[in-house]
């Protein structure tokens, strides 16, 4: 059987507050400066190697070292507990629990032992402020720099946990509870958004702002944003603006399933154990279980952007346009949130909004896998200096110089042709380190 996607109907509401907006800057600044090092000193030629993630020697990857694993104490923490449910915690508060390989690697372990265990459901959650950041990346800058493996390793291992983590339920019977109790970008999106359960708090800040820095909204958002609850058109709204989220935005969304205050997390824990073994797996006794630990608690509508903007949205983003049609219909609207959605859009890198508009796009009609599958090879041709893809040069404005003052190639919207797009799409090259993704 295909694995589904499990959008739980959820309760619908206007508005949300947007909390804690500076700590998505020093998140980003904490999870992705570490990806920045990855272009400063990236040097190649577009007449190379039709994949340029590095040099040439990446065809002989060597042993890679990293740096994570220096560090003392689990990256991870495994806790089984009665009533057949697991604790599964994050441990690097310190870096806002962003991925290393030896992190990934580390889930990887502690997921297999889940049926060893004995347990049925598992509790997602980070220590400290965040659920997870996003991705460490600074082993793949110097992978790049050194020629080993890094590129190739961090995105393959990271792509393969999150498929098995978004079929743990279908395989294993084991149901996975993600709980948004903070900031939750990129890879922590990739740990948790394909899970039966994802609960929103009041500390929820979700985000997937990829295309600010050369990216894509991958570890299968491409696929997720497609096909939301709340419709495609708010799919790529989020996924071409990098919008920041609060609770009641992701209930909105149908990106959060449910909603509990934080201080009621350990009654919704409480009612899970009470549910024992043999009901604990079950989707409809979780999901009925963490609405009454929430005891009624609605999220902030304060300052939502997806409700009172909701009919604007789908006349500007609706229909799968083109880029060059959905910003002449953002500015057709005279409103400061449709002004303000088209300076996004223009300040994103150009190749990056084609790119993840084609992608959600295409990945409405596939299956996860396949999905997954595609998002590692974007991921991958992501990973080449300009002219090639425009990470380097976002990492750079952003998080080095700071000047947010990207030199995009090319440097409008219009200018970016469907070949260039479709280079993203084609198959890895020959001498790849790890070859395509295998799932």
């Amino acid at each position: 059987a295909s694995w589904r996607w499990h959008p739980l109907r959820p309760t619908r509401f206007a508005s949300s507050r947007v909390s804690g907006a500076p700590a998505l800057g020093r998140a980003m600044d904490s999870a992705m400066r570490r990806m920045a090092r990855l272009c400063s000193q990236v040097r190649g030629s577009p007449s190379r190697s039709r994949f340029a993630v590095a040099s040439a020697s990446m065809a002989r990857p060597r042993p890679m070292a990293t740096k994570a694993a220096e560090e003392g104490g689990p990256l991870v923490r495994l806790e089984p507990g009665p009533g057949g449910v697991a604790r599964l915690t994050l441990c690097r508060p310190q870096k806002l629990n962003s991925l290393s390989l030896p992190m990934i690697r580390e889930l990887k372990e502690r997921y297999a032992e889940l049926s060893q265990v004995g347990a049925r459901c598992v509790l997602l959650s980070g220590e400290g402020r965040a659920l997870c950041a996003g991705g460490d990346v600074a082993e793949v800058r110097e992978g790049v720099l050194e020629g080993n493996s890094a590129p190739a390793d961090f995105f393959f291992e990271e792509y393969a946990l999150d498929y098995d983590i978004a079929t743990l339920h279908e395989k294993k019977g084991i149901l996975q509870v993600a709980l948004w109790d903070g900031i939750v970008m990129g890879g922590g999106v990739g740990l948790s958004a394909h899970s039966p359960i994802r609960v929103a708090t009041e500390k929820t800040l979700f985000a997937m702002p990829e295309t600010l820095i050369g990216l894509f909204p991958d570890v299968g958002m491409t696929w997720a944003l497609s096909r939301l609850p709340a419709g495609a058109h708010v799919g790529l709204f989020l996924g071409l603006t990098g919008q920041r989220l609060g609770a009641a935005d992701c209930l909105a969304a149908g990106l959060a399933t449910h909603y509990c205050p934080s201080d009621r997390l350990p009654q919704m824990e409480e009612n899970l154990r009470a549910l024992g073994s043999e009901r604990v797996g079950d989707l409809e006794a979780v999901s009925a279980a963490v609405t009454a630990a929430a005891d009624g608690a609605q999220p902030d509508a304060a300052k939502a952007v997806l409700g009172p903007n909701g009919a604007a949205i789908e006349r500007c983003f609706g229909g799968f346009a083109s880029a060059e049609e959905i910003l002449s219909r953002l500015d057709s609207e005279a409103s400061k949130w449709a002004t303000d959605a088209a300076s996004t859009m223009r300040m994103r890198s150009p190749t990056s909004v084609k790119v993840t508009l084609e992608a959600i796009k295409r990945h409405r009609s596939v299956s996860f896998k396949e999905a997954m599958t595609m998002e590692y090879r974007l991921s991958q041709w992501c990973m080449r200096p300009q002219p090639l893809s425009d990470f380097c040069e976002g990492i750079r404005a952003v998080l080095i110089d700071k000047d947010n003052k990207a030199q995009w190639q090319p440097a409008r919207i219009e200018d970016v042709s469907d070949d260039k797009v479709e280079e993203f799409f084609q198959p890895l090259a020959p001498d790849h380190p790890r070859g395509e993704l295998k799932l």
